[in-house]
């Protein structure tokens, strides 16, 4: 009899909540997890940082089988991204079957809980999309549903994400729209997602549009203390998300899709690699945007609603390309050693702390490879083998007004050199360069860290002829 009435009272609760989930679902906050570093945090150590941050939602680029294993019985939400390397080698449905068989279906059975599936990204950027380098995104995404679809998957949505630049350059958010070169494809694709009930996801970053739109720069903060706003009729914005957000919302409404559901995919800003990005300003632009959304304020023309959203991102990636700034490598809220740069509350409860320090990374030995700044060197060749140790590896930190910026020159090449040796695991062979010597004594200044890197045994692939450059 009390197992009838607890089994009784369990399904009460449980139709309760299944109700309740229907008339709300509380906005989420994830953040994005791009692996292209030469160390990189071991997938359960990801793990371990999402559950004790209270981060429920994470967006992988690069879906490795390991990865993949880490997230059974998590139930942290995952959206894994199809890329372009990939999807060029895809010729007819069987294929694309067999990846979203498994690489989704088979982790679903072992309990990885899948969200989206992101098909390519952000094709219709004017730097690809003019290149005509690749422009299949609409028959991959209707094949990845019809693989979704046929292994019944329905709750796991195919969508691809768009950078801010599919929107023409306008100086009010009513008068948002897509640019005239792509706007007949843009058409097509939210005909797609529309057909699917997916999402529309849009990068957003804040550092780049305000250069771009030639904006004060604190009108990219939340608490804008300049008395630069756009006034647009009625609506009045002192914020640039808003006004992206709501110039996309225009655009929508005018392609016939006021209702469609808009995710943000990324968003975020940089510590280093530009004037304005630094730890201190990161740290004011989450601070404000995570009360913002707790709010719940919504956007002049969308007022009183959630907004979900991705931040950018778990770590830095000194391996990305920086098409768009040096800034690009560091959107990391963490270093590569699992140190937090800054306050963060991903909770959203606005609480005034550092989020947890990630457990397990091993540094490296204290050692640097540094320029011995001999005059008697050869400058052409000390410039020939500065400039090749800053293209194999990263030097976006003397990015203009950077946090290297102002080094001599014989420290930059000592920051190059060393950049070289520790992203080459402190191997003495990437040392042997004109002038270069180890030393145990740190050359950092109080501006510019010569970074130790951390020992890791983590290889971005797929474990797939297919996806091998993943």
């Amino acid at each position: 009899m009390y197992g009838k009435i607890s089994s009784l009272w369990i399904s009460l609760l449980m139709s309760l909540i299944l109700f309740c989930g229907e008339i709300h679902v509380r906005a989420y906050l994830g953040i994005n997890w791009g692996r292209m570093a030469t160390q990189k945090f071991v997938p359960s150590m990801v793990v371990d940082l999402l559950l004790q941050n209270g981060i429920p939602e994470l967006r992988l680029f690069q879906p490795s089988f390991n990865v993949l294993d880490a997230f059974a019985e998590t139930n942290i939400g995952l959206g894994i991204t199809l890329q372009e390397n990939f999807l060029r080698n895809i010729v007819e449905q069987k294929q694309m079957d067999d990846y979203i068989h498994e690489r989704v279906k088979v982790y679903t059975d072992q309990g990885v809980k899948f969200r989206y599936v992101y098909v390519g990204n952000e094709p219709f950027t004017k730097s690809l999309y003019m290149k005509k380098q690749f422009n299949g995104t609409i028959r991959y995404l209707k094949m990845a549903r019809d693989a979704l679809d046929k292994f019944n998957l329905p709750d796991v949505k195919a969508t691809t994400p768009h950078f801010t630049d599919i929107l023409t350059n306008v100086s009010k958010p009513s008068e948002g729209d897509f640019r005239e070169d792509i706007k007949g494809k843009m058409l097509e694709f939210l005909d797609c997602i529309n057909r699917t009930g997916a999402p529309l996801f849009i990068h957003i970053f804040p550092i780049y549009s305000v250069n771009l739109y030639g904006f004060d720069v604190d009108f990219a903060f939340f608490d804008n203390k300049s008395k630069f706003k756009v006034v647009d009729g009625k609506n009045t914005y002192t914020n640039l998300f808003a006004f992206i957000y709501d110039t996309l919302v225009s655009a929508l409404a005018k392609a016939g899709y006021g209702d469609m559901e808009i995710v943000v995919g990324q968003i975020g800003w940089p510590t280093d690699g530009y004037a304005s990005a630094s730890e201190k300003n990161a740290e004011r632009f989450y601070r404000g945007l995570l009360q913002y959304i707790a709010k719940k304020e919504g956007t002049p023309l969308r007022p009183n609603r959630d907004i979900d959203m991705y931040l950018l991102g778990l770590t830095d990636e000194n391996m990305v390309v920086t098409d768009y700034g040096p800034y690009q490598r560091h959107w990391g809220i963490y270093k590569h050693d699992g140190v937090p740069k800054y306050k963060i509350d991903f909770t959203l409860q606005d609480r005034d702390i550092k989020p947890s320090v990630a457990k397990g990374t091993v540094r490296m030995p204290n050692r640097w490879c540094v320029f011995d700044g001999k005059t008697d060197h050869n400058e052409t060749l000390v410039l020939k083998d500065y400039d090749f140790a800053c293209a194999k590896s990263d030097c976006s930190a003397f990015g203009a007004g950077a946090t290297c910026d102002h080094l001599s020159f014989t420290e930059k090449v000592s920051y190059a050199y060393n950049m070289l040796y520790q992203m080459g695991n402190q191997d003495m062979k990437k040392c042997k360069l004109l002038g270069a010597t180890l030393t145990t004594n740190n050359p950092s200044t109080p501006d510019c860290d010569f970074p130790i890197e951390i020992l890791t045994a983590e290889v971005v692939n797929s474990g797939s002829g297919l996806t091998k450059k993943y």
